[in-house]
């Protein structure tokens, strides 16, 4: 096993990253035991700085502070440096309205990070193994994930490394038992109110009654299906280049060429996938492209769809609901030959003699209007976006920038980032210029 091991770890990191150090993220468990056991025991590791990190999660009383002693121990009985964390996960998963698993797996993995970076160490390995990927497949299934779900636990993710994942679990009991490793047994491990467990231990073992190497079998399925996803996800990119494009921070689906396609279907949800629409939501967006209706919108839990003339539109939510994009004034002498089209995009010019500072800025209100630069009538704010082609939530964004007339009027002199109003543009008699720039 430890050869096997060695070969694992050496195909999961660099020699230049190993060299930078390993974070060993050690439960107490079996498994984590029996990780640790290989790494110590390992050629490759050979003045390798490691240091192990415990998270006791509070979650069961004396018996989580007994797996923080064991690991204590471990790590003073071999010398390695100690990190260990508390959290009231319960208190946690309540307040962010989640489960208590997936509370402890974003606490767990956000100190792992944060360790990397203060250890200044490569590698954050766990020791996830073969049955636990074989789970995470059927879990996958019966969510309905997709391809991406059924190829398992990934053995690589950026830092995160799983060296064990060859091993089924009854391999790893077995070199414990043989090389007398202390561990200890969660109890919850057999509580089969948890999915996870309730697949563990009266599902797998009818299919091992079945297929004695199920779990081989289902590992070489993983693989392939793995490849098979990385394939995917090469013409994927070439096909979310034609299917749309970004505007800002915003994504736009072209509804035509996306009705072209005759998998519509599947390039929609890997488009929409990073946004957080459920299965539902997908349907009657697609539904909405194919029969023209525009102005409906779909709200995941942090995004908006917007349907609009020629296809959909993505914004966050906590972006299209924010405070008003920061712009600053600055005023400049007008250098000679200045020629206000080379202002980058973006960035405003106007003449400040044709204006009063300070200036002030405020979202648009229905009835706003101004004179565009290059007209000689007035237009309404809500005409001119029209003829922008700004869609709804585009025009909820826009902030218009005004200035006071000597009578103490309010007076627009631009959309700020967009136009400015011809009665303060710049002219060859102008002086000194105010510019408007978008802080990025």
């Amino acid at each position: 096993m430890q050869h096997r091991f060695d070969a694992q770890l050496d195909r999961l990191t660099s020699s230049q990253g190993r060299r930078s150090g390993f974070l060993l993220a050690l439960s107490g468990g079996v498994d984590s035991m029996t990780m640790a056991h290989l790494f110590l025991s390992s050629p490759l590791m050979q003045g390798i700085r490691m240091v192990v990190a415990h998270v006791n999660f509070s979650l069961r009383g004396a018996e989580s502070d007994a797996d923080e002693a064991l690991v204590r121990d471990w790590a003073v009985a071999h010398g390695l440096p100690l990190r260990v964390r508390r959290f009231d996960t319960e208190s946690v998963a309540a307040s962010r309205g989640c489960s208590i698993e997936m509370a402890a797996r974003d606490l767990r993995y956000a100190w792992f990070a944060e360790l990397l970076a203060s250890e200044q160490l490569g590698y954050v390995a766990v020791a996830h193994h073969l049955n636990d990927s074989a789970e995470t497949l059927f879990l996958n299934l019966l969510r309905g994930t997709g391809l991406r779900g059924m190829s398992g636990i990934r053995p690589v993710n950026g830092a995160v490394i799983r060296p064990l994942l060859p091993f089924s679990r009854e391999e790893i009991l077995s070199y414990a038992r043989a090389h007398q490793i202390a561990f200890r047994e969660d109890a919850t491990n057999a509580d089969c109110r948890f999915a996870r467990n309730r697949i563990r231990q009266r599902v797998f073992p009818e299919f091992a009654q079945i297929n004695p190497a199920f779990l081989q079998n289902l590992a070489g399925s993983m693989e392939h299906l793995a490849e098979a996803q990385a394939i995917l996800d090469a013409v994927f990119l070439q096909k979310a280049a034609v299917l749309s494009h970004r505007e800002g921070d915003a994504l736009v689906i072209d509804r035509k060429a996306l009705l072209r396609e005759p998998f519509r279907h599947y390039w929609l949800y890997r488009l929409l996938d990073p946004y957080g629409f459920n299965q539902t939501q997908l349907e009657a967006i697609e539904t909405a492209l194919q029969q023209g209706r525009c102005g409906l919108r779909f709200y995941s839990a942090d995004h908006v769809a917007l349907r609009d003339r020629n296809g959909l539109i993505i914004y966050s939510i906590a972006q299209s609901e924010a405070e008003a994009p920061q712009f600053r004034v600055r005023v400049t002498e007008c250098p000679a030959g200045f020629d206000p089209r080379t202002v980058p995009a973006g960035t405003l010019c106007a003449d400040a003699d044709r204006l009063s500072l300070p200036l002030h800025f405020r979202r648009w209100q229905s009835g706003d209007r101004f004179r565009p630069l290059g007209m000689q009538g007035f237009r309404k704010l809500s005409d001119f976006f029209i003829d922008q082609k700004l869609d709804r939530e585009q025009k909820t964004r826009q902030i218009v920038v005004t200035t006071r007339t000597p009578e103490n009027r309010e007076r627009i002199v631009a959309i700020a980032g967009m136009r400015l109003d011809d009665r303060v543009r710049v002219t060859e008699a102008t002086r000194t210029l105010v510019w408007i720039e978008p802080i990025r």
